[in-house]
């Protein structure tokens, strides 16, 4: 599923179109290359045989995501902004992407915001941002989040009079996307799934090298970092939370906890066509505190119901995963084996709920209107933030003091 990267409005239209047609959290409201390691066996279960493929001028995405409004992708990188563009959100401006070349030769850009506060003697916490699928981008994090405001004056640690935590907004690549409705884009890769400390999967590979090069640094608590995705940022949080919460990166650095918005499970086939099957079996097992939170009317469909009356009433495809509530209620503690996740289920004006919406009042075009509204209030106009819930969460499951 994908998530806005650029202009919401202008996305929104485009999007309806195509669907028609077919608690102390003071909120408010080393060199990871990515190539195989001879000290490892090679992984055995990874879904997808290998990593998606990158756009680029020899292998061109023909299949874009509808949002980005054009024909093709002939370059593997997109390079953000870091700072506000949407207009009504708090504007902030933290200078250039970080940058660097990773052992595929593929540039990589991040974006950081660094609290002033942080020292070798005050080290604070790490939340990683993942940005949707698509259009996304990392400096969705700046204009469709409250996340950057959160991140001067939230305390994530376990004193009160330190507040502050860095801000890691991870822009992905420009990929072949395998699923059957095109989404060619930008996307981090949950689909080949090798969770070894040296992943092959470029993705992770980047993501564990960020994580390794600012906890060197000496400033980021190693017992508190924390990822948050959204949509296919979403899917990957859970897969690389999971994958990193037992399993170091190369630097030995662990995920502590993960809170993502509007995903389900990152270990299903590719799509309903793929033979042989891509979804893993087994699923890797994990006691991951993991923060769910998704519509009750939601795209990524919240319950078996709402897939099918998409399917059956709208001619809408839903991917395999791409459901929330067997997830949460059968894969997490059957096939996980893990005890410690928690759904809240938000109705599309905020409210918190205990149920998914009936198919009497949800269509696909409604599932995706609150599929592209961040749960901060803002974009729902409800002015219910439920950004302090998620972060109390990662707050209260910080990894045993490495001391």
């Amino acid at each position: 599923m994908a998530h806005s990267g650029f202009n919401i409005r202008k996305l929104l239209i485009v999007l309806l179109a195509i669907v028609s047609a077919t608690l102390l959290c003071a909120c408010g409201g080393s060199n990871a290359s990515g190539g195989s390691d001879t000290s490892e066996p090679p992984p055995t279960n990874t879904g997808l045989p290998a990593p998606l493929a990158v756009c680029s001028q020899t292998n061109p995405c023909t299949r874009p995501a509808p949002e980005l409004g054009v024909a093709q992708i002939t370059e593997p990188s997109f390079v953000p902004v870091c700072r506000t563009s949407e207009l009504g959100r708090p504007y902030y401006d933290d200078g250039a992407p970080l940058h660097r070349v990773d052992a595929n030769g593929v540039d990589r850009y991040a974006c950081l915001y660094q609290p002033p506060g942080a020292s070798s003697s005050n080290k604070l916490p790490l939340v990683v941002f993942l940005h949707g699928g698509g259009a996304g981008a990392a400096s969705n994090v700046y204009d469709f989040t409250s996340l950057r405001t959160k991140a001067a004056t939230c305390v994530l640690g376990a004193d009160a009079a330190q507040p502050g935590f860095f801000l890691l907004s991870i822009q992905g690549r420009s990929l072949h996307y395998p699923t059957f409705n095109d989404r060619d884009g930008h996307h981090h890769d949950f689909y080949y799934r090798d969770l070894r400390t040296s992943s092959t999967n470029p993705d992770i590979a980047n993501l564990d090298r960020h994580i390794d090069d600012l906890v060197a640094a000496g400033l980021v608590d190693p017992t508190r970092i924390y990822v948050m995705g959204w949509s296919n940022g979403g899917f990957f949080a859970q897969m690389y939370g999971i994958a990193r919460h037992a399993t170091p990166t190369p630097g030995g650095n662990r995920v502590a906890a993960v809170a993502p918005y509007t995903a389900a499970d990152p270990f299903n086939n590719t799509s309903r066509d793929q033979v042989p099957s891509y979804q893993l079996d087994p699923y890797p097992t994990s006691t991951l505190p993991i923060m769910l939170v998704s519509r009750s009317c939601d795209i990524v469909a919240c319950n078996q119901a709402q897939a099918d009356w998409y399917e059956s009433g709208f001619g809408t495809v839903i991917e395999p995963g791409h459901v929330v509530d067997p997830w949460i209620s059968q894969d997490l503690p059957i096939k996980v084996r893990n005890p410690n996740a928690l759904w809240r289920i938000v109705t599309g004006t905020g409210q918190q709920t205990n149920a998914c919406s009936s198919t009497s009042i949800c269509t696909p075009t409604i599932g995706l209107i609150n599929h592209m509204r961040w749960p901060d209030g803002v974009a729902d106009g409800s002015g219910i933030d439920h950004e302090p819930a998620m972060l109390d969460f990662l707050r209260a499951h910080p990894l045993p003091s490495q001391a």
